[in-house]
């Protein structure tokens, strides 16, 4: 067996100016892919190690990653569909490839409006048509007709955090296996649920998620015992800060063909289910306007002695694709400088992406004092550009797979010595979630009384140290309040932007 792979994974925010290029994606070609340890987690290193325990004959082609962002430059995609198309193309003039199985987000946006996967899975199965396709997919995929019709089976993440993609990559390659060894054709059955849900309201740990996903589990333990034969049960939840027609809840069951029926029976009766749930679908952290969040932050701290609280700037999420520079919850910062300075130890911000400033930081050298802005210089409608003198505390070079330079910055505010506060900055457009970042400036989160990090639901490294965790419905890109959000693509009625809305679906 000859198996084609690879993949493209991105989550593109149609709100954040910033054109996804490049410079941003790690890309790895060929061999290269199983080589490299860099995504030895991701879906794909799953598809990999199950296809060939399976014996099948991997034939890598391109793996191309970015941290979500903006949409994706139309220059780089079109050069990385054509590399995958080119390689298909190679080995298939070596010999018949047998099937393709591929490592996909699902929500990657480029340039003027194109959905990235379906057209690219459209094109592969142009160039090898009839063979079985399956796709791994990240649990925030939106599902268009294009993808629909070029892929036979899915699987989903089932957790998020996503901690599963290894798992989900290992589901998607078994499916396509299965398929290859039975000669039994795939089918896919989908619905669509037209709901828009914020990922930091979807939890896999919280309910009504946690009830839901394991109904999909228990749908895929029971195939084993042919009970209902379902191969693969997924929630899609869509990404609801790509401003998309596409856009909802997708639900997708895949199984042989001979079990159509109950394919189509499983997704009906999860659609259903979602449904009549949606208004259970809340925020798990407590959750308050950033001005609030940061008062109940220091009041845990100051007056009942919790440590280390964490306030979440989720409207400035990087990891949700947002810019990474918005102010807004700096500024408020700013506004209480009385209550900072008492804070036992200093306010850990992490942090904010402003390559100038870490470039002037990188040039000074740790210990010296500089002038430099922080914020606003990508998403200008949710921030602005701070003026600071700092004191460079730390600084390390090409972070990281992409490759990022870091500092840490004291800032000192005008009129005062150097205010209680620590920033990280990064010089890309880097995740904030990751657990190796602070400790590589030489920052253990755990030792400070109050952590404001760029992210929404914490990553389980700062959960799991938490006393408390407090969400700041912040403005920027990745706003949580998504009926704020002046959507124009999206199809209506879609609730909750449509609360009174009546739904069925269609059998």
């Amino acid at each position: 067996m000859r198996i084609l792979s690879g993949g493209i994974s991105h989550e593109s925010n149609s709100l954040n100016p910033i054109i996804t290029g490049e410079d941003d994606f790690v890309v790895l070609r060929g061999n290269e892919i199983s080589r490299r340890s860099v995504f030895s987690r991701h879906s794909s290193a799953g598809i990999i190690e199950t296809l060939q325990k399976g014996g099948a004959e991997v034939i890598p082609t391109v793996l191309a990653r970015a941290v979500p962002n903006g949409v994706v430059s139309a220059a780089f995609y079109g050069k990385i569909k054509a590399e995958m198309l080119q390689a298909a193309g190679e080995a298939l003039k070596q010999g018949p490839i047998d099937g393709v199985c591929l490592a996909l987000h699902g929500s990657m946006k480029v340039e003027g409006g194109l959905c990235a996967e379906g057209d690219l899975c459209l094109a592969l199965r142009d160039l090898l048509p009839g063979i079985p396709f399956t796709a791994a997919l990240d649990m925030h995929a939106t599902i268009t007709p294009a993808l629909l019709r070029a892929v036979d089976g899915f699987a989903g993440y089932k957790t998020a955090p996503h901690v599963d993609s290894f798992e989900t990559g290992v589901l998607a390659a078994r499916m396509l296996l299965e398929t290859l060894k039975t000669r039994k054709k795939l089918y896919t059955a989908s619905r669509s649920v037209p709901v828009m849900i914020a990922g930091e309201k979807s939890e896999s740990a919280a309910e009504p998620m946690a009830s839901l996903l394991e109904t999909c589990k228990a749908l895929e333990r029971d195939s084993g015992t042919d009970k209902t034969a379902i191969l693969a049960a997924s929630i899609l939840l869509g990404f609801p800060w790509a401003d998309c027609e596409y856009n909802a809840v997708t639900i997708l069951v895949s199984a042989f063909t001979e079990n159509r029926a109950a394919a189509d029976k499983a997704a009906r009766d999860l659609a259903e289910a979602f449904w009549r749930r949606r208004k259970e679908f809340s925020f798990r952290t407590e959750c308050y306007n950033s001005r609030e969040a940061l008062a109940a932050a220091c009041t845990a701290v100051l007056e009942k002695g919790e440590r280390p609280v964490f306030v979440s700037d989720s409207g400035d999420n990087p990891t949700a694709g947002a810019a990474g520079d918005a102010t807004e919850v700096l500024e408020e910062i700013l506004r209480i400088p009385d209550r900072i300075e008492k804070l036992p130890t200093p306010l850990l911000y992490s942090g904010f992406y402003d390559a100038p400033a870490v470039a002037a930081c990188v040039q000074a050298g740790e210990g010296a004092e500089i002038a430099i802005t922080l914020g606003g210089n990508w998403d200008k409608l949710n921030g602005k550009k701070l003026p600071f003198r700092v004191r460079v505390e730390k600084t390390v070079r090409d972070y990281g797979p992409y490759k990022s330079d870091l500092a840490l910055v004291r800032p000192a505010l005008p009129s005062a010595d150097l205010c209680n506060i620590l920033i990280s900055v990064t010089s890309k457009h880097i995740g904030f979630g990751d657990e190796n970042l602070l400790p590589a400036l030489g920052i253990n989160a755990a030792d400070y009384c109050l952590v404001v990090v760029k992210l929404g639901y914490l990553e389980p490294c700062f959960r799991k140290i938490a006393a408390r965790a407090i969400m700041a419905a912040s403005r920027g890109c990745s706003n949580e309040i998504l009926e704020t959000i002046p959507y124009e693509k999206v199809k209506r009625p879609l609730y909750p932007l449509d609360p009174g809305m009546e739904w069925t679906p269609v059998v």
